[in-house]
């Protein structure tokens, strides 16, 4: 996630083009052109080693050394084997960003399958250059007047940024937002992403205040998914974050490796990008319509939609597109209904959506509008218009325009036809109103703000009260898991699935070994009501053992038997088929049950899975032995709080199957969230867990029960693509002036309604030498931003401690700390309830982060308070910082190193002497 050396990228004060001639098809020259017309400020070279004066008026030298100067930027069209040298050249150079638009690096040089992408990559490294490509389309600046690319036409200024994967959807889509009308900020794509990486784009681009949304074009998620998950989320904070994501398989789906157990990675891609808070598309016309949305549309102010037009059946369009979204319909005020009457015919239909009728003139449409933004229940609305003599489509538009402009009120409009409804659209587009072709599209582009802002909420969600979860059995769950990896199994047996649940306090159905048939007519015997007997064989060890349907892959268990005749009839022809099928050393025998039928239960599947891109993956869905389970599986991301947990139940349609069949259905949702709860905790604790399947589980009166589980080991522990709680950062401290028991910990989204308390115990005074002015209470919005944070870019360390009343706990401090990207500096800011002054907490917090920062690698952590701040000044000097005045932001500066810089550009960054 570093973003050292991109200003070089996106701001550069000079550019040199290697490879441009003044051929018609020469990339490089195309480049110029471009650069040239976009009215680049900054001095451009061209670099030929064929003897040119000069390319489209520019200067042109045979090599790098014959420069006047070394560029900030090199802009790379040469041909593919002479990359490599061109970019040890540069690093020789001191350049220190090179943008290689080249294609055809990824070809195989020799027998060692090394390609000239990894030729560039070894050839960058020893001198620091950052590399953008190879095979992306380059990069256009608006604001910087750079367009540093191979595209047909410039960009217009705008505030959404476009970063793609794919050079040639690239310019597509600067052709048709050059069309719309529609503005960027900036505009480029990373090509095969040799070294600069999507992560470190986005995190430069969130800071970027000239840029107000954010387009993704993913291809795939290349590198860290948690570095990139960790961008993504950060940016959506505080900008619009959209997504395109291709369809990952192109061909044959077999031949890409997927989770276990999951059927479409873009299962997968949707947990985490619901996870990151963004909104994903899935189709181009999806984007362009969204970016209309994102560009032009105001603030959200809720999700009630309301719809005219005149006629029926574009209304019917509308509605039903968007029912199918999970969109709702306004309910008109009957003040609304009312006005609205005295400008339609009486038989209108005096509800939402509202038809105007075919007679409808332009004066009625805009009305109509005038008086639906009015409505207190409605909070966007959509006209639709079908071109009629009675009110042409351009003098409509101009009409719905003028009490669009007076509204603070999204409208949204749909001219259809084409003949005479392009010049409306074309007016729209110039006033900046959001216009559409067809109804469906029109509420598709409704529904990707709605979209947005809900996936916004649950992301801040404050979570129910922290459930604690630890247990000494979790050692032993430990012990488990590196016993069977010691034996060199990767999978666990039956009993040691058994028992690693029940370690986590997950109840399972007791279940009895026997190694022959005649074990099983004993035990049996001893069981009361019917049993149910499974045949154990090394291939349903493992989870996820379906055929192509998938079921699961034999029959393997033989159910409702009474008797002991039933018991060993039916035992006997189970191992009978199971050694047709499997060698006698394949083979582990058979587990028996009690049979539940008789319980009116309910049976889910649930589980863990990892995923090749995202890592471990938690799984839901109704389970059974003899339904399709893949019909019903919906996953998220670990680790999961209680918030999480209930939104993944209610993905599934066993939400509404509890809600039809269950006396107790809030219950029964709280003991699955927290079996959810529970198998999050296992992803964390046990790295090398590669998948663990629950098929069948009971949901019924009696609780939840497992029947079958089934545990697969990876001897490579996996890694979660969004940072789990440091519990092991907490630790106990004891209050130096009362003697009080406290806790000093990481803080966490449950700890909002805590915060809140703290803050409103603060004095005007610490608020004011917190903050640097006065400020009132902190939102909801504020409050999860400071809760729900990102442990790989920021901590905040709370101390927390018992109220006297006995009734929970109370925050007494926090300090935090915020990293930037490349890990050089971290700000920190520390505030201690005024009513404990004295009693060491700011001595205890400072340590902790200061401790903390410097077992990350930060190399600096700075602070700064307001002059009269004297106590922090003095804590600062206590603790090793070097306190300056600075006159500029008339603050006091308190500065300390934690670690050496060991790079050049680090020392620059902190303004130390080489």
């Amino acid at each position: 996630m570093a973003t050292k050396y991109l200003k070089r990228f996106f701001k550069p004060a000079s550019i040199a083009v290697f490879g441009a001639s003044a051929r018609e098809d020469s990339m490089g020259g195309i480049v110029i052109q471009n650069l040239l017309e976009s009215g680049f400020k900054g001095a451009i070279y061209a670099v030929n080693r064929h003897e040119y004066d000069e390319v489209h008026g520019v200067p042109c030298f045979r090599t790098l050394s014959d420069l006047p100067e070394m560029p900030d930027l090199a802009i790379v069209c040469s041909p593919p084997d002479t990359v490599a040298d061109l970019i040890r050249g540069l690093g020789v150079s001191m350049v220190k960003a090179a943008m290689i638009l080249t294609g055809g690096l990824s070809m195989t040089k020799d027998e060692s399958h090394r390609t000239l992408r990894d030729e560039v990559r070894e050839a960058a490294k020893p001198y620091g250059i950052r590399i953008m490509g190879p095979d992306c389309m380059g990069m256009l600046v608006p604001g910087h007047h750079m367009n540093a690319s191979y595209s047909h036409v410039n960009i217009l200024k705008g505030k959404v940024a476009y970063i793609g994967q794919s050079g040639i959807l690239g310019t597509a889509m600067i052709d048709w937002a050059t069309g719309q009308e529609i503005g960027f900020s900036h505009f480029l794509t990373l090509g095969d992403g040799a070294d600069v990486d999507l992560p470190s784009v986005i995190d430069y681009l969130a800071q970027d205040p000239y840029t107000h949304a954010i387009l993704l074009q993913l291809n795939r998620v290349d590198g860290s998914a948690r570095d990139f998950l960790s961008a993504v989320r950060s940016a959506s904070r505080n900008k619009l974050v959209l997504v395109l994501k291709n369809d990952t398989f192109i061909g044959d789906k077999s031949a890409t490796t997927l989770a276990e157990g999951i059927y479409d990675d873009d299962l997968v891609y949707d947990a985490a990008l619901r996870r990151a808070g963004v909104v994903r598309v899935k189709r181009s016309d999806d984007l362009f319509n969204a970016l209309e949305t994102l560009t032009r549309m105001k603030p959200m102010r809720g999700e009630r939609l309301a719809i005219l037009c005149n006629g029926t059946g574009p209304n019917a369009l509308a509605t039903e597109q968007l029912f199918k979204h999970g969109g709702k319909l306004a309910p008109l005020t009957d003040e609304t209904i009312e006005a609205l009457a005295e400008i339609l015919p009486p038989h209108w239909n005096r509800s939402n959506p509202v038809d105007l009728n075919s007679d409808a003139r332009p004066e009625r449409f805009a009305e109509a509008v005038r008086l639906l933004t009015k409505d207190k229940n409605v909070d966007a609305v959509l006209m639709l218009h079908a071109p009629t003599r009675m009110a042409s489509s351009v003098n409509t538009a101009d009409a719905v325009i003028q009490i669009a402009k007076k509204t603070p009120r999204n409208i949204l409009t749909c001219f259809m036809g084409r003949a005479t409804a392009i010049e409306a659209r074309n007016h729209c587009n110039s006033a900046g109103i959001s216009t559409f072709l067809t109804p469906e599209e029109s509420v598709d582009a409704f529904m990707h703000m709605v979209d947005f802002h809900r996936n916004q909420d649950v992301m801040r969600q404050t979570p129910p009260p922290y459930i604690e979860q630890c247990s000494p059995h979790h050692i032993r769950a430990r012990e488990l898991v590196q016993e069977a990896l010691l034996e060199e199994r990767d999978y666990l047996r039956h009993g040691e699935a058994i028992e690693l649940l029940d370690l986590y306090d997950i109840p399972v159905a007791n279940t009895f070994y026997c190694d022959t048939i005649d074990e099983v007519v004993s035990r049996a015997k001893k069981i009361e009501g019917t049993v149910q007997v499974k045949a154990l064989h090394h291939q349903n060890v493992y989870p996820f053992s379906y055929d192509d349907t998938g079921r699961q892959r034999w029959k393997e268990v033989v159910q409702d038997l009474f008797s002991s005749t039933e018991v060993e009839h039916a035992t006997t022809q189970l191992s009978y088929r199971m050694g047709e099928i499997y060698p006698a050393e394949d083979l582990m025998g058979f587990c028996v049950q009690q049979m539940k039928r008789g319980f009116q239960s309910l049976q889910i599947n649930v589980g863990i899975t990892r995923d090749p891109t995202f890592g471990p993956v938690i799984f839901f869905g109704v389970g059974g032995h003899t339904v399709d389970v893949l019909a019903d599986r919906h996953v998220m991301l670990p680790p999961l709080n209680m918030s999480l947990a209930s939104e993944l139940i209610r993905q599934s349609r066993l939400c509404q199957i509890l809600k039809e069949n269950s006396y107790r259905p809030q219950q029964d949702m709280q003991q699955l969230a927290n079996l959810l709860l529970k198998l999050s905790e296992m992803v964390v604790d046990l790295p090398n867990l590669k998948g663990l399947e629950i098929n069948p589980m009971l949901v019924n009166k009696s609780g939840l029960l497992v029947m079958d589980v089934s545990v697969s080991l990876s001897p490579e522990a996996g890694c979660l693509s969004i940072s789990p709680y440091p519990e092991h950062l907490t630790e106990e401290i004891t209050l130096k002036r009362s003697g009080r028991k406290a806790i000093m910990r990481a803080i966490r989204g449950e700890d909002e309604p805590n915060h809140l308390e703290f803050y409103n115990k603060l004095s005007p005074q610490s608020i004011r030498l917190r903050y640097f002015y006065s400020r009132g209470i902190p939102t909801h919005q504020e409050l999860a931003n400071w809760t729900q944070i990102d442990y790989d870019r920021e901590m905040a360390f709370i101390i927390t401690a018992p109220r006297e009343d006995g009734d929970g706990m109370e925050t007494l401090g926090v300090v935090r700390a915020v990293t930037d990207a490349d890990n050089v500096q971290a700000e920190f800011s520390v505030v201690i309830r005024d009513d404990l002054q004295g009693e060491g907490l700011g001595v205890a917090l400072m340590n902790k982060v200061i401790d903390y920062c410097k077992s990350r690698g930060t190399l600096q952590i700075l602070g700064s308070t307001l002059p009269n701040n004297k106590g922090m000044q003095n804590l600062a000097k206590k603790l090793g910082f070097t306190n300056s005045y600075n006159a500029e932001e008339e603050v006091v500066d308190m500065r300390m190193m934690l670690n050496e810089p060991s790079e050049d550009w680090q020392r620059l960054r902190l303004n130390i002497p080489h």
